[in-house]
């Protein structure tokens, strides 16, 4: 992790009584290049949905729909035999054995289809968001077809990975459910409060190791990573983390739970008017006869699997988005990922200056401390050339304002040097020939 923004216990972080100036991280992409916070993992999440939302909800709608086909047609084909025990229930006035096993082996069937489903969804969207994340979190464009290239490699990895979570998962669950009816079976009243025991335990279980597992599908992904070699990976980058991420999941399961209302309110308003008319009110003597036509159930239940279909397709990649990003935020804290995003989206991460000395005192960014001058003034005394009133003393802690200096004295002038006395000229010599003797 880089020294970028002045993070707590790195150097650029102000201290008590001095104030410095720390840069934005970057953000070329949908998160700042720093540890990340609740809000970055939120508006991260939004904002990749926002910008590559048909990279992620095209596959995505595309296996739903699927599912939705095959789930269609396994509707289709229970409507004659639930019809016929429907409307045996409602004219003999009871439930017999035979009927309640042919209605839960229906209701297990369907259970059991949503179970597959379901986890295939997760599967698909965390191996989308994950590939999606690749290119968000820099802020480089992907289409569709791309995430789907980068993606389908990496299809069953991700399928075995988490399978072998289901299975340890799934194991441990369905242990202590035979152990309870065995128990239930033979010790009674205690038997049976021995297996709810092992029942909550199973499902503390399953808990911790569903979020300590949370980077799982980001590691197989981005890390090209096997089955075995992602599992201890995934394990090993979570560790101390699992309050944080089990704080993240909530949240984002929170966010989608009210959404999830909000689309499938109407819906069952609308598709089970009929089927809520007909049937008694509270205080009134009830019978298999007062049940609801089976068409007004049949068009209840319907829509009923609609709005769920509905809602997997536009809440199922919050959760594995967050995953993701708990993935980068785990990597930027213990590896600097930062560093290594930033030189992949051509930016560098600058490191702040280094703190001033401390001084007495703070105040405002700006404001310059006790003990000095600001624009130009005296330390004491007020505007420039006041002094201070007689017998007035500067404040305990203030510099004493120091007296001015006394004028230098002149320096007296340089006399001109003497003249240099010239040289007279020296006198014309005789020429040879011009004095001779008479004639």
């Amino acid at each position: 992790m880089s020294n970028y923004g002045g993070w707590p216990g790195q150097p650029g972080r102000p201290g008590p009584g001095t104030w410095t100036y720390a840069p934005p991280p970057p953000k070329p992409g949908v998160i700042p290049l720093h540890p990340l916070t609740v809000a970055d993992v939120i508006g991260g999440i939004f904002a990749t949905l926002r910008h590559y939302f048909w990279a992620v909800y095209g596959p995505l709608a595309t296996v739903v729909l699927a599912c939705g086909v095959v789930t269609s047609g396994a509707i289709a084909l229970s409507y004659s035999p639930l019809h016929t025990l429907y409307t045996a229930v409602q004219r003999q006035d009871g439930v017999s054995s035979s009927q309640l096993s042919e209605f839960l082996a229906f209701g297990g069937g369907f259970v059991l289809l949503y179970v597959i489903f379901a986890f295939l969804w997760y599967a698909v969207s965390g191996l989308l968001t994950s590939a999606v994340l690749r290119h968000a979190v820099v802020g480089r464009r992907a289409t569709m077809r791309q995430i789907l290239a980068e993606a389908r490699p990496r299809l069953w990895q991700t399928l075995g990975a988490l399978g072998a979570i289901a299975l340890v998962v799934g194991g441990a669950f369905l242990v202590s459910i035979v152990a309870f009816v065995v128990l239930a079976a033979l010790a009674g009243g205690g038997g049976a409060a021995i297996g709810m025991l092992l029942l909550v335990a199973s499902a503390v279980w399953m808990l911790f190791l569903t979020i300590r597992m949370a980077t799982l599908v980001p590691v197989v992904v981005l890390e090209n990573q096997g089955v075995k070699d992602a599992l201890t990976r995934a394990w090993r980058l979570n560790q101390g983390n699992w309050w944080r991420t089990l704080g993240f999941t909530m949240l984002v399961s929170l966010l989608g739970s009210v959404a999830s209302q909000i689309v499938t309110t109407p819906i069952s308003m609308l598709t089970s008017g009929s089927a809520l008319i007909s049937l008694p009110q509270p205080g009134q003597a009830w019978s298999a006869a007062d049940l609801p036509s089976f068409g007004s159930a049949w068009v209840y239940f319907v829509g009923t699997v609609a709005a769920t279909f509905v809602t997997s397709v536009l809440l199922l990649p919050l959760v594995p988005l967050s995953n993701g990003l708990v993935y980068i935020d785990r990597r930027i804290r213990r590896e600097s990922l930062d560093e290594q995003l930033a030189a992949e989206a051509g930016i560098s991460l600058a490191t702040p200056p280094p703190p001033p000395p401390p001084t007495f005192g703070g105040g405002w960014p700006g404001q310059a401390p006790y003990g000095q001058a600001p624009y130009g003034q005296q330390p004491h005394g007020g505007w420039p050339g006041q002094q201070p009133w007689p017998g007035q003393q500067p404040p305990v802690g203030w510099p004493m304002a120091q007296p001015p200096a006394p004028p230098a004295p002149p320096v007296p002038p340089v006399p001109p040097a003497p003249e240099t006395p010239t040289t007279p000229p020296a006198p014309p010599e005789d020429r040879a020939g011009d004095s001779g003797s008479p004639n």
